[in-house]
């Protein structure tokens, strides 16, 4: 090397020997190494409040850039708020040491029950900055329904037993958590509220493999139920549609629970029947056609009150508009010469459910569209039939199934065999009596059918008729098969308050029975001198052309079955059908019949049994009726297929219900 640029090398070393070109000394030294952690996963994730988050956080240590095993690792979640906590000690902070590749692993982290986005930190020795963990409790995206249930009875409360009336409806979310709701109870005695349903204290519970439970709601009217707080047993059918009854020992009574799906428009013809009390606390009933435009309504009606008949009558009202919950009022409709007062609850396009509310009488009952088309004397053909009085009134029951024929004729001719059990009366007809007659049906779906003779030889001689949507199932409006048919009133002066429905028969082969069904009954007694007293049953089960097994519930709060307890649970049915070998799609189960094979019940611990009679509609629907020459006694109600029982709110795998003394 050239000796004078050696030494200008070092020269200009010396002068600037501070450091400053510490690339001049011949053993130079690097700069110091600095710990970091920063995050290696984990961070952005989301989860609903309460659960738990796909995957662990991942933090990673370095020095100078390459990875530190065995460093202490602290990760920490905020204090209050929306966070967390980590499964191994359930708090909101965790230590974990890192692997060879510098990463800690924390166990599995839940959000807490706050939504919300915040950080998780996580923090080592040495470093001067934490990683910070991004995370997001998401809200429960609460899934509710609303459904829409109406009953009629007699209460227990208020010196009774009294006449009542209940429809309203409750909005529950998958859980079975009451979220809000509205109810209107009547029973013309001085109990006739309109309440908001809260949901303190309301609550449904049902079994999934059966669809059997029990909804408790609250209301602020302390007079009825206990306290306020009503307890209704329900039998699921189907996700979508419910037998209900109350179950609290305070008031027994039937009828359904259906989910609510709010149409735009209310526009359109409707057949309709409602039963109940007159302001003399009088049996009547009241039906007819009618069309809803807008907020206005006309129709034509025949009524039935305490045995004043009169038919063809002209009405018309006002409708407002409906709340969130569905609810509106009606006015105009009357009978006798008086106008009431109506709430109505929409179920869903073509289905509404009502209630006067008047305070000196009740009447409750339902409207059903007639769909886009005419209709005439053909629209009947095939049919059940399936009619009761109300339970304030005479105390009648009558079931039957018969064919129309001369359809193209005015009036066209029917025939077919019924049974009659009239207890006020003291009638109880012979069993499977030929009944015909003729009827007549008007292109706005209204008519009437005169019976020779009446349904089994009895006094049911006269029926309005009402049709509907051949489009539409009476008992299970969210039910697309089995539909059609008519409502109906019976215009006899001798029997008061009854009305039913015929449902057209398309299926009379016993072997289609098959599966399981759920069946309700409505009974009126005079047992343990009880008069006109009622109890309620629904129970579920198999049911095949050869054998019926169902357990249920039973509510009896006027004690008239002389079993210890007002409602009790567990209570079992179980039978051999008898199949008539004249007449497809008739049963029986009598005592008289050889060998006896009624209807055994044990009920609340005691033993017993049913005479009966049954019509099959078709597969999926039946009817039946209590048969007692005794007069003691008299039910009817519905047997319908079971369907798919998912999607019920609140089902779980099994449940037990308690029966409740009083």
């Amino acid at each position: 090397m050239n000796r004078k640029f050696f030494l200008y090398i070092f020269s200009a070393c010396a002068v600037l020997g501070l450091g400053l070109l510490t690339g001049c000394s011949s053993s130079s030294s690097s700069s110091p190494k600095t710990t970091a952690i920063s995050v290696s996963s984990g961070s952005g994730q989301s989860a609903t409040v309460s659960t738990g988050f796909t995957n662990p956080l991942v933090a990673i240590v370095t020095l100078g850039g390459s990875p530190v095993s065995g460093a202490s690792v602290t990760f920490t979640a905020p204090s209050s708020g929306a966070s967390g906590t980590f499964s191994s000690n359930g708090t909101a902070t965790e230590t974990d040491t890192t692997d060879a590749t510098g990463k800690a692993t924390s166990s599995a982290f839940a959000a807490n029950s706050t939504s919300g986005t915040y950080s998780v930190t996580a923090t080592t020795s040495g470093a001067t900055s934490p990683a910070n963990f991004s995370l997001t409790n998401s809200a429960v995206t609460v899934t509710a329904n609303t459904y829409v249930f109406y009953l009629a009875g007699e209460e227990l409360i208020n010196f009774g037993p009294n006449y009542y009336a209940v429809v309203g409806a409750v909005q529950i979310d998958a859980s079975g958590n009451i979220l809000g709701g509205e109810q209107d109870y009547n029973d013309a005695f001085g109990l006739t509220f309109s309440d908001a349903i809260t949901a303190t204290n309301s609550a449904l519970v049902v079994d999934s493999t059966t669809g059997q439970g029990t909804l408790t709601i609250t209301t602020a009217d302390t007079s009825i139920g206990v306290n306020g707080v009503e307890t209704l047993g329900v039998q699921f059918v189907n996700s979508n549609h419910a037998l209900v009854m109350q179950f609290d020992g305070t008031a027994t009574s039937s009828g359904s629970m259906d989910l609510q799906t709010l149409p735009s428009s209310s526009d359109g013809n409707y057949a309709f029947t409602v039963a109940g009390v007159d302001p003399n606390y009088n049996p009547a009933a009241f039906a007819g056609v009618f069309t809803i435009s807008g907020t206005s309504l006309s129709g034509t009606s025949d009524f039935n009150d305490a045995g004043f008949v009169s038919t063809g009558v002209s009405f018309s009202g006002t409708l407002s508009a409906a709340d969130t919950f569905g609810k509106g009022t009606v006015t105009g409709i009357g009978f006798n010469g008086a106008a009431y007062s109506y709430d109505y609850f929409l179920v869903g396009p073509g289905t509404i459910r009502l209630i006067a509310m008047d305070a000196t009488d009740s009447l409750v009952g339902s409207a059903y569209g007639q769909g886009a088309g005419t209709f005439n004397n053909a629209s009947l053909s095939s049919t059940v039939l399936a009619l009761s009085n109300n339970p304030w009134s005479s105390s009648l029951s009558a079931i039957g199934q018969f064919s129309t024929s001369n359809t193209s004729s005015d009036p066209a001719s029917f025939a077919g065999v019924g049974e009659d059990d009239e207890l006020d009366n003291g009638f109880v007809s012979a069993l499977a009596v030929p009944t015909a007659g003729t009827y007549s049906i008007a292109s706005n779906g209204y008519g009437s059918l005169a019976l020779t003779g009446g349904i089994g030889g009895g006094n049911v001689s006269l029926l309005g008729v009402y049709m509907v949507d051949p489009a539409l199932n009476i008992n299970d409006p969210n039910n697309t098969n089995g539909g059609g048919g008519a409502l109906i009133i019976d215009l006899d002066s001798v029997n008061t308050g009854a009305v039913g429905v015929m449902v057209p028969q398309t299926d009379t082969t016993n072997s289609d029975l098959t599966g399981n069904y759920a069946a309700g009954w409505q009974d009126f007694n005079y047992f343990n001198t009880c008069t006109d007293c009622e109890f309620d049953m629904m129970a579920q089960g198999a049911l095949t052309s050869s054998t019926i097994s169902l357990t249920g519930l039973v509510s009896d709060p006027f004690f008239t079955l002389g079993t210890p307890d007002a409602t009790s649970s567990g209570d079992t049915f179980t039978g051999t059908p008898l199949v008539d070998g004249t007449n497809a799609g008739r049963y029986s189960m009598l005592s008289t019949n050889v060998p006896a094979n009624s209807l055994a019940a044990t009920i609340d611990g005691a033993s017993g049994g049913f005479d009966l009679v049954m019509y099959q509609a078709s597969g999926g629907q039946l009817f039946w009726m209590n048969y007692d020459p005794g007069f003691n006694t008299v039910f009817s109600g519905p047997i319908e297929q079971q369907g798919s029982l998912t999607g019920i709110p609140a089902a779980r795998r099994s449940m037990k219900l308690q029966a409740k003394k009083h």
